[in-house]
């Protein structure tokens, strides 16, 4: 199967997942990090020393996905907190350890908690 293919069948079942569940981790406010992220500017240390540790991906070419989770527009939005839903923000890092490029998206996931 040639790559175009594959690309096109990985983001054809990316595109059927529904609200996934998130897995515990910590949660950013979309704004903190909108603010602590410049594309060409911002470095892997200052991600770290302004937002913490990410869920990240590293490629041997030395490039890192960084994800965050961030609260979602309804927060805490069920009694006693079990249903909660979240974000993402996802970072690329080039091979130097700078921000190439990031983007958000509002509502990714959705907790449920186990009673």
């Amino acid at each position: 199967m040639t790559r175009a293919a594959t690309l096109a069948c990985t983001l054809a079942l990316a595109g059927c997942a529904a609200t996934l569940a998130a897995p515990p981790g910590a949660v950013v406010p979309e704004a903190t990090i909108a603010q602590a992220v410049q594309p060409g500017v911002t470095t892997r240390a200052a991600l770290l020393a302004r937002l913490g540790p990410a869920t990240a991906i590293r490629f041997d070419n030395g490039v890192e996905v960084w994800r965050y989770l961030t609260p979602g527009p309804g927060g805490d939005n069920g009694k006693d907190g079990q249903n909660r839903q979240y974000g993402e923000y996802v970072i690329v890092l080039d091979a130097r350890g700078v921000v190439a490029r990031a983007r958000f998206a509002p509502i990714v996931y959705q907790w449920l908690q186990q009673k």
